[in-house]
């Protein structure tokens, strides 16, 4: 049963955003985070680009998405889950909030369901008692439902693992969803998400905030309406984020099981770096993820790289712990990882080029081609 009297949000003009003031008004501390934009091309090609990562503070961060909206009209504009302390969004540690993404093809009423079962979870369990006005929810422009609740609830800034303990929390709200449409695939270090007031180019709709007494009330022909502008939503209030202590202790707890699950103890030196740039066909195998026939070469390429790179053990494993998202078996991979770090293997070109593309405009100064 829904109450919706209860999830309502008030309508002001002004709008609190994380992230929140931090540091100091002389000095703010940088931070990253990276775009992506994607359009329809002729003949139903589709045009997509990504990794245009900017530096940003919190006195300019807003701004400076403000400003990637307004300069790239037409195109599906996508910003990173995560900020990141680093420029190397694999290592660096990240900072961003809890995210829910809900989607059904065939049937948005199923998402829309869904995601006010958990909103009425995260309000009233124990492990959570999120105050509803500091709930946010997005249609995403097409078929889906954004829910976010800031990070700040959960007593946390800069996380080295936070993508994996958001998976934990989203995996043990499962239950809740049973519609199935809570999508467990987006927590990644550099997954994407479509940019607030961002327009869909296939639909014509922005992505815009909902009010959660509407969330279950209005249909797709009303959803798909409103969304036709970008501004809808912006009297919506929300509360200021702040520490809320059930919220922070099951963070705690979801910690301790990613340590549990995920967390392995590996030497903390490198061997120095003999490779000193990412190849284009080394980030699309990190981009493209594990595909069944190819992970276990595509991975060992991987482990051998990074040591190249002059990662250390340890940051080489959660990297590779990231890119396999599950797909193979803890065990499998540890063997996998310790066999190739260790045994110094070396992968050319030609191997490469059977997982990878290979661009024509890298290879007089790429270090791994080889004529052939």
């Amino acid at each position: 049963m829904f109450f919706q009297g209860q999830l309502a949000n008030h309508p002001v003009i002004d709008q609190i955003q994380t992230p929140s003031m931090p540091e100091s008004l002389a000095n703010p501390k940088p931070f990253y985070i990276e775009f992506g934009r994607n359009k329809p091309g002729k003949e139903g090609a589709n045009i997509f680009i990504r990794n245009e990562y900017k530096e940003v503070n919190w006195t300019n961060v807003h701004k400076t998405v403000a400003d990637y909206i307004a300069k790239h009209t037409g195109w599906g504009l996508y910003s990173t889950a995560f900020q990141y302390s680093t420029t190397d969004p694999y290592t660096a540690d990240l900072r961003g909030d809890f995210y829910l993404d809900f989607d059904d093809e065939d049937n948005i009423k199923n998402a829309q369901e869904d995601a006010l079962r958990i909103i009425q979870h995260l309000t009233i369990s124990p492990n959570y008692r999120i105050p509803p006005n500091m709930i946010k929810v997005f249609f995403s422009g097409k078929k889906g439902i954004h829910v976010t609740i800031p990070y700040q609830c959960f007593g946390i800034e800069w996380h080295p693992h936070l993508d994996k303990v958001y998976k934990i929390m989203a995996e043990e709200l499962l239950p809740f969803a049973p519609n199935k449409t809570l999508d467990l695939k987006v927590y990644e270090r550099r997954r994407l998400f479509r940019l607030r007031g961002s327009q869909h180019p296939s639909t014509g709709s922005y992505k815009v905030p909902m009010e959660l007494r509407n969330l279950l009330v209005l249909t797709e022909k009303d959803i798909q309406q409103l969304s036709k502008d970008p501004n809808y939503g912006s009297w919506i209030k929300y509360d200021k984020p702040r520490v809320i202590l059930d919220a922070s202790r099951y963070f705690k707890e979801a910690e301790h099981k990613f340590a549990q699950r995920f967390k392995k103890v590996f030497s903390n030196s490198s061997e120095g770096q003999t490779i000193d740039f990412d190849p284009p066909c080394y980030a699309e195998m990190i981009d493209t993820g594990p595909s069944k026939g190819s992970r276990n070469h595509v991975a060992s390429m991987l482990v051998a790289f990074w040591r190249q790179r002059g990662y250390t053990e340890q940051e080489a494993w959660d990297m590779l712990i990231d890119w396999n998202d599950g797909s193979l078996p803890e065990r499998e991979l540890q063997t996998l990882f310790r066999s190739n770090f260790k045994g110094h293997y070396v992968y050319g070109c030609n191997t490469i080029k059977q997982y990878a593309s290979c661009p024509a405009t890298c290879r007089n100064d790429c270090k791994f081609y080889k004529s052939t």
